[in-house]
């Protein structure tokens, strides 16, 4: 292993021989900022915050040689040895690079052998070792001048944070012991001297104040909590604040504003002496001033005078004489309230004081000219499946786990509660507050039970009556203890919110009360027609409670806006049951509406905007029965592509049994549930439903003609292509022939279609004529096309291409496969991306290709994976036992094939005789290659797993079998 020391000639020589200087070669400050100043440059970028941590730890222990180990820890908690070192390395080549550049001549500034690292003796000054030395020696007086700022801040690795807290404390004490009256001799070096020597005399008061200002240093506050994933939104903030006069940072109550305000503020303090400022001078004062029991300019002006330390000033003029001539910082905290009532005193003080910066924490913009706003960004959350390593490096979660530990010193991120953790912090949706309090909750509830609450409680549903419902997140997100006496606003989140909600008026909180009806989000046109209100009026009402930070703006063309879930239940808390209940009844109108405006068929994308509101008006169909019906036939076609949820058909289900429907309605939706309940795996139910349909019917020529198409479908769908000539299929052909006959005479050309798909089911895999077959699936293709259904009709090409694969035109049927996936994939036809790919490895493997069908059958599964698709599930995990097999994955296959053979049967009857005969034949490649008795051990392992134990090893087992 060569060391650090053989890379240069000066790290070679021992300690002892090292040359001293009479000053430093450089002064490192790290007390308000982070730089290096040798009297000619200043460096105050560093390449990585390993090299300022580097530099920083050796300028605050000079004297001291820094195991390489310690070090590694320190910069890389938690890292492997051996990564750590080789880190190590790079950082302290790059240090050295930046202190000791090539050609200059001077001593060494850094040490380096292969045990330790250690500052060279009288290289290294640091403003925050004299500090400590002034303290020590009695001198608070000049120790307090010296304390510009926090120690290294915008830095949050732990040593750093606990130096920073032990060295505000001592600057404390310092501060303390420094009170006293103001020498000839101060006030002649004061930094408002300049101005004092030529103040006139007639003017007392202002040279009072100036007097104040020039000795006084306002405190900024101190935290005593680390703050988490905030360094690029503080290294932003800052540099918007030294270039703009007036910031102003906007957020929601919770978002972490007034934090994120203190960091830049303590990050922008004065420079110590020494450091010459290229960039622009140093601010001279840097203020916080809360404004939270402000309510007026007047009581602004006085909480800016106590903010300084300004014995009198309670106008914008008497500040404006105080601050003349000086660069000063103010960070005004919680202006929202004050909007409307103070802008034109902060325009005043901004015209009077060209120096003057403002960074302004607010739910509301201020709306001056040149005000630059910037928002308050929740935190980066971790994505819903991350691992262990990346949740925890996730900032929600870390400031989770920090605050959690808090209340229970043995909490921490495991294996077992990564997954709670992880979603629990993205249902608060990254908001500080919100995590700080879920956070003390750990004491009494568990991570998953605090998900579990949350869960059960779900206020996302237009459903729900909005005043007597629970409220989860209200009920977890609150405190007590003295964090909650401090600020009572930031007890809970229902008080955050209160606080916003008596700023708006009337009109306001009537849009808020129309959101809560949406679950998810709504456009300004879905507002305006729920309202009845002109369109341009919602609209700047929405964007006027946006500048509230009340609102979630969400990224759309048009754009969308919704609430997140504990104002959401705040607001429907506010709601009496009548004015919820009109609202609600409002949204089903609008929803019925805009369902029946999608015509022929509606694509994907434009119902997915929607979908999660009409998903809620569907699981409270008991509450609303009529109009979920009519919402639910009035998207038939998107739920016979899409599919409907399983919970959500079991309420449509029960709301048949609570009200009494007109034959028409009860037989189009029976008709619709025999589809979507066979694809969920619910055979028996499907076939009473379709017998259902078929009575409500009665005599209506095309309700009749759909039902019968609808009770052969599921027969035949059950067999699975069992062949059978006998009385059954001509009973089939009976009512199909029937069926189309009926739909003929009343025009009803969708029944025609439908009807002709199903007589060449029959016609080519019971009586083998894909002939006959393909000419009536050609005549279905051409009727789906007058209608306008684009999805359906590459769904019957799709079927014309399986007739021409067995009629020997392999080539034909490849190019249609390919094409109808290419379409489905860009129409987001994920039903279309199913069955073609299902055709694309049929064809593969007929062809031999087994290892292209195979690739393509692994994309099959986890698309129906992911979109829980049940029927298609079970196609996708026949197909690949057999290639398994042939590609000598004799394990893979078996289990599989177990698998997949009692999925079906349990699911959706019982297995025809192609089907049987598959099995025998996978069966026969894996006895040949494992014998009889592990084959049949297989095959029992894959019959007992689970659906999820069956798609990861068909995951598995593909991967494999491609590599």
């Amino acid at each position: 292993m060569v060391s650090d020391a053989s890379t240069r000639r000066t790290d070679v020589s021992p300690p002892a021989a090292a040359p001293r200087v009479a000053e430093p070669r450089w002064q490192v400050r790290l007390l308000g900022a982070v730089d290096v100043f040798d009297g000619v440059q200043r460096l105050d970028r560093f390449p990585s915050r390993a090299v300022a941590a580097l530099l920083a730890r050796l300028a605050l222990a000079p004297d001291r040689a820094h195991p390489r180990e310690e070090l590694v820890e320190l910069l890389w908690p938690g890292v492997a040895l051996a990564v750590g070192r080789n880190r190590l390395r790079q950082v302290l080549s790059t240090l050295k690079s930046m202190l000791e550049p090539a050609g200059v001549p001077g001593v060494a500034v850094v040490l380096a052998d292969r045990l330790s690292v250690r500052a060279a003796p009288g290289a290294l000054g640091c403003d925050a070792v004299r500090f400590e030395q002034l303290v020590r020696a009695g001198q608070p007086d000049r120790a307090a001048a010296l304390y510009r700022g926090e120690l290294m801040p915008g830095y949050f690795d732990d040593w750093i944070h606990d130096e920073r807290q032990r060295l505000a404390a001592l600057h404390e004490s310092a501060a303390a012991a420094s009170v006293r009256p103001a020498t000839a001799a101060e006030l002649a070096h004061a930094p408002a001297a300049a101005a004092l020597a030529h103040a006139p005399a007639a003017e007392p008061v202002a040279t009072a104040l100036a007097v104040a200002m020039a000795l006084a240093v306002p405190p900024l506050p101190t935290y005593l909590t680390r703050l988490f994933g905030a360094d690029l939104a503080v290294a932003r903030l800052r540099a918007q604040v030294r270039a703009q006069r007036l910031v102003t940072l906007l957020g929601p109550g919770g978002s972490g504003k007034t934090r994120l305000a203190v960091e830049v503020a303590q990050a922008l303090r004065d420079h110590a002496a020494w450091a010459a400022e290229a960039v622009a001078p140093a601010f001279e004062r840097v203020a916080f001033v809360p404004l939270v029991s402000c309510e007026d300019a007047a009581q602004m002006h006085t909480a800016i005078a106590r903010a300084l330390q300004l014995p009198q000033a309670d106008s914008a003029e008497a500040l404006s004489l105080a601050l003349a001539g000086q660069r000063v910082l103010l960070v005004l905290d919680n202006f929202e309230q004050l909007v409307g009532h103070a802008e034109a005193s902060v325009a005043a003080m901004l015209s009077a004081l060209p120096l003057l910066h403002l960074l302004v924490t607010s739910r509301r913009a201020l709306n001056l000219d040149g005000e630059v706003s910037v928002s308050a960004d929740p935190l980066a959350l971790p994505t819903a499946d991350a691992a262990l390593p990346g949740a925890g490096a996730s900032a929600a979660v870390a400031l989770f786990v920090d605050r959690a530990r808090a209340v229970r010193a043995d909490f921490h991120l495991t294996a077992r509660n990564h997954s709670a953790v992880v979603a629990l912090v993205r249902s608060l949706q990254g908001m500080p507050l919100a995590i700080e309090l879920a956070a003390s909750r750990v004491r009494s509830f568990s991570p998953a039970d605090m998900v579990q609450l949350l869960g059960a409680g779900d206020s996302g549903n237009s459903g729900n009556s909005g005043h007597a419902g629970s409220a989860p997140h209200l009920a977890l997100l609150s405190r007590s203890g003295p964090r909650a006496g401090h600020d009572p606003r930031h007890a809970s989140m229902a008080q955050v919110i209160a606080w916003s909600w008596r700023l708006l008026d009337a009109p306001a909180q009537q849009l808020m009360a129309a959101l809560t009806c949406f679950a998810g989000d709504a456009s300004a046109e879905s507002l305006a027609a729920v309202l009845a209100e002109p369109l341009p009026t919602v609209a700047a009402r929405l964007d006027d409670l946006a500048g509230h930070s009340l609102l979630r703006c969400v990224a759309a063309e048009p754009a969308r806006f919704g609430l997140v879930e504990p104002v959401r239940e705040f607001v429907q808390a506010q709601l009496s049951p009548a004015t919820a209940e009109a609202l609600q009844a409002a949204v089903r109108a609008w929803l019925l509406r805009w369902a029946l405006a999608l015509v022929p068929a509606p694509a994907p994308a434009q119902v997915a905007p929607e979908l999660r509101t009409v998903h809620a008006v569907l699981a409270a169909a008991t509450q609303a029965p009529l109009d979920a019906v009519r919402l639910t036939l009035a998207l038939r076609s998107f739920w016979e592509s899409e599919g409907l949820p399983a919970a959500l058909q079991s309420a449509l289900e029960q709301a048949l049994k609570t009200i009494a429907l007109d034959h028409t309605l009860r037989g189009e939706l029976h008709e619709l549930l025999a589809y979507l309940r066979f694809e969920a795996g619910f055979v028996a139910e499907a076939q009473a439903h379709a017998n259902a349909a078929l009575v409500a019917a009665g005599t209506d020529a095309s309700h009749r003609a759909r039902a019968l198409v609808r009770c052969a479908w599921v027969e035949l769908a059950t067999a699975r292509g069992e062949d059978d000539v006998g009385p059954r299929t001509a009973r089939l052909q009976g009512w199909l022939q029937e069926a189309l006959a009926l739909a003929e005479g009343c025009s009803d050309r969708e029944a025609q279609a439908r009807a002709l798909h199903q007589l060449a089911v029959i016609a080519s895999h019971v009586q083998g004529d894909w002939a006959g077959a393909e000419s009536m699936l050609a005549r279905s293709q051409a009727l789906w096309l007058a209608l306008g259904d684009r999805r359906k009709a590459y769904a019957r090409l799709r079927n014309r291409a399986q007739c021409w694969l067995n009629l020997q035109r392999a080539d034909e049927a490849l190019a249609s496969f390919e094409l109808c996936e290419r379409a489905a994939r860009e129409d987001g036809d994920w039903v279309g991306q199913i069955d073609s790919l299902l055709s694309l490895s049929s064809l593969l493997t007929v062809r031999r290709q087994w290892a292209t069908a195979l690739a393509i059958d692994q994309r099959c599964v986890a698309l129906c994976w992911q979109r829980w698709h049940r029927h298609g599930l079970a196609y996708a995990l026949w197909n690949p036992p057999r290639l398994l097999a042939r590609l000598r994955r004799p394990d893979a296959a078996m289990r599989l094939m177990g698998f997949a053979a009692t999925f079906w049967e349990s699911n959706f009857g019982p297995l025809g005789r192609a089907d049987r005969r598959t099995v025998r034949r996978v069966k026969g490649l894996v006895r040949a290659q494992v014998g009889s008795a592990r084959a049949g051990a297989l095959w029992a392992e894959g019959a007992a797993m689970d659906i999820a134990q069956a798609v990861a090893l068909a995951q598995q087992g593909l991967t494999a079998a491609l590599q």
